[in-house]
């Protein structure tokens, strides 16, 4: 829901437009940092795709979510209050994340951080295959790196509203301030509330839930410390509270779970989007800060960094777990973590070798505790049992050290290779018990115990490159990626292995029509090994792991821009993502016994994924100024979210459309917005998950039609 008040060409970015001469307009040349050091988009021997702070700001993409109607092959949704991300049909957060999120360079353990990212961005970078070598740990799907607006030698900045059905607002200011030649600072404050719920409670004043509140700020400061060093601090903080941990059933409870817990036979299980019968509360509070500090000195044909970054977050939810009306599972979840980052690495040339070396160290020390009263009782349990999942010690050490070169043949033939070693270790402490009434004793299910566990990884990357033109390259690549291993946090000394991929891509990047358009096509294979899915059995939700995969495609995107008044981008994903060995138990149907699921899609990997974006920006026609028009379209054919592939697993093909009309004063001081996101109103879901406790998946939907309006003054 942000707008820019900047200049045509840089408003129709993809990757970003410049206006060359006459009628004519290019594509323009993007510079990104994804593989740690600057290199031109188009150059790069990797499938990126790069979206600029405008477009961000012109399509109103304000979460991670939204990025998967611009990005090829990502899907993105939240449940119960988290957001997971696939790229390729690889990533959802079982354990940790399986897509590295980065922001101004610093790693966020938890997916749940990259929501915190999205004020006053420069450029988002999605790296889609294994990052395994550059990036190391929970890398496998990809990495998305978020990078803010830096400081500037000019005092601006700008005051920006918007308003949307669902009593959606918003208010953002940012000011930046040249104190003097050597120092930058740049202050962005963010306000947004959403007063009316996403989802409708069908009981009379009974609780709508998917709406909030949060206030956030971001201070960053960058000093010139000499003509060759500069340094780069920053401090942010955000504070969230609303009813948005939720999900909705999606059936009716078994036949089997009703007999087990007869009150179901009476719940109220409202079917259709968006809807449920809670009568337990649903609330969520979140705190986080952090500060991080980028020292970068240039040594001639070198540059060496130093990254750091710390932060904490805390998190207080009250969650309704079967979400009708009995108390059934009401559920109170605690967690506190801290995480300490440190990495070094140098880049440079030296004759016809480029390189990056360097290191890294993570420390992240996390507290959680989840806490189910059962006032009904859950069979086998009695009524006003309690249980309790605690965690007193969750800490993760991460060591690595990696290095990346490329070796020049010839002016048109490159040589790639590069290698990380890493070694994780965690140390876990935990107990579980029950209670049956607050008088009575505990019963210890899990005595406290602490257990120690040693993961090690070396992930390679091998490739070349040629140059067909200088408007055209081919590249291969062979790499690995890796995803830490651990313990279940609901069972007793209970340990899922690492997840490992191996991947085969090939690349085909262009640049014809004298720059008008872009064209890049991507082709990979993935050997994918130990996947770590989830599964709610009993009164334990568990990691596991499943034997291996098989996950191919074909990725097309480009940007064109036939003259100065109109820009289409557009991708498409050609996807098959399947399990090649693995059987397992569908505790919604246990009578079918072990399944061989081998030749059953993943889930979040769609066989076709298709985004276009078209906008039109006119001449000054109202007021002196220009109006731009813009519309996207996202479709999604048949999703499975769950291994087993049944029909009620699925989402069926969808599409999403969004649109906008913008105007611009003269002198770009203005901006009006008007804006519609899901202008069908299309119901579709995200996320899934399944218990047999109530016999019924669970699902969270995607976000409903809203319009609005959004007003912005530049200073």
């Amino acid at each position: 829901m942000c707008a820019s008040a900047l200049t045509a060409p840089a408003l129709l970015a993809s990757p970003a437009l410049a206006q060359t001469g006459g009628e004519g307009a290019e594509v323009a040349e993007l510079v990104v940092t994804a593989l740690k050091r600057e290199s031109n988009l188009q150059d790069v021997p990797a499938a990126i795709s790069a979206v600029g702070g405008p477009e961000l700001e012109a399509r109103g993409i304000s979460q991670p979510s939204d990025l998967q109607f611009v990005v090829p092959s990502m899907q993105a949704g939240r449940l119960l209050g988290q957001t997971a991300i696939t790229i390729r049909g690889v990533g959802l957060n079982q354990g940790a994340p399986g897509v590295a999120i980065h922001a101004d360079g610093v790693y966020q353990p938890r997916p749940s951080m990259g929501d915190l990212t999205q004020i006053d961005v420069e450029r988002v970078e999605v790296l889609r295959g294994p990052q395994g070598t550059l990036y190391g740990r929970n890398a496998n799907g990809g990495v998305v790196n978020f990078i803010s607006r830096a400081p500037g030698d000019t005092f601006e900045g700008y005051i920006l509203g918007s308003y949307a059905t669902y009593e959606d607002s918003r208010i953002q200011g940012v000011i930046n301030v040249p104190v003097n030649d050597r120092i930058r600072v740049r202050l962005v404050a963010d306000r947004w509330q959403r007063s009316e719920g996403f989802v409708k409670n069908v009981i009379p004043g009974g609780q709508d839930v998917d709406k909030g509140k949060s206030a956030s700020a971001r201070l960053r400061v960058q000093v010139d410390v000499t003509e060759d060093l500069t340094w780069d601090v920053a401090a942010y903080g955000l504070t969230a509270s609303g009813p948005t941990s939720y999900f909705t059933l999606y059936n009716t409870p078994t036949p089997l779970s009703v007999s087990r817990n007869p009150y179901l036979a009476n719940a109220i299980v409202p079917l259709k989007p968006r809807r449920n019968s809670a009568n337990d509360l649903i609330a969520a509070n979140r705190e986080f800060g952090g500060a991080s500090s980028t020292l970068t000195w240039e040594l001639g044909e070198a540059q060496l960094k130093a990254i750091s970054g710390y932060s904490r977050i805390a998190d207080r939810e009250d969650r309704d777990d079967d979400s009708i009306n009995v108390s059934a599972f009401p559920a109170h979840r605690r967690e506190r973590a801290r995480t300490f980052t440190q990495e070094l690495n140098l880049s440079g040339s030296l004759g016809p070798v480029e390189a990056v070396v360097g290191a890294f160290y993570m420390r992240d020390h996390k507290y959680e505790v989840l806490d189910y009263d059962f006032f009904l009782g859950i069979f086998p349990l009695p009524p006003n049992s309690d249980l309790f999942f605690e965690t007193y010690k969750n800490l993760s050490k991460a060591y690595a050290v990696f290095g990346d070169v490329t070796f020049n043949l010839s002016d048109k033939a490159r040589i790639i290779g590069g290698l990380r070693y890493s070694k994780d270790k965690q140390s876990v402490a935990q107990r579980n018990y029950l209670q049956f009434g607050n008088l009575a004793p505990r019963t210890i299910t899990c005595p406290l115990q602490t257990n120690d566990v040693t993961f090690n990884s070396t992930t390679p990357r091998i490739g070349a490159q040629y140059d067909v033109s200088e408007d055209s390259n081919l590249f291969a690549t062979y790499s690995k990626g890796f995803k830490v291993g651990g313990f279940n946090f609901s069972a007793c000394n209970q340990q899922f292995r690492p997840e490992k991929v191996t991947s085969y891509e090939a690349g085909w990047k262009n640049r014809l029509l004298d720059g008008a358009l872009t064209l890049n096509v991507a082709a990979f294979y993935y050997d994918y090994t130990d996947l770590q899915l989830n599964q709610t059995v009993g009164l334990t939700s568990l990691i596991t792991n499943a034997a291996a995969a098989r996950v191919k495609g074909v990725e097309v995107e480009g940007a064109w821009r036939p003259d100065r008044h109109w820009t289409v981008n557009a991708n498409v994903s050609l996807l098959r993502a399947k399990f090649t060995d693995f059987r397992n138990v569908d505790s919604l149907a246990p009578a079918r016994g072990a399944q061989d699921v081998a030749g059953n899609y993943l889930s979040n990997a769609p066989k076709t994924s298709i985004n276009v974006g078209v906008a039109y920006r006119s001449d000054p026609i109202l007021a002196g100024g220009p109006i731009t028009a813009r519309a996207d379209l996202s479709y999604r054919s048949k999703i499975y979210f769950r291994e087993f592939n049944d029909p009620l697993d699925a989402q069926d093909a969808y599409a999403i459309l969004n649109a906008a009309l913008i105007w611009d004063s003269p002198d770009g001081t203005y901006r009006v917005r008007a804006f519609a996101t899901n202008l069908t109103g299309e119901d579709y879901i995200v996320r899934m998950g399944s218990s047999d406790n109530f016999g019924s998946r669970f699902v969270s939907w995607g976000a409903p039609r809203q319009i609005g309006l959004e007003l912005r003054a530049n200073f």
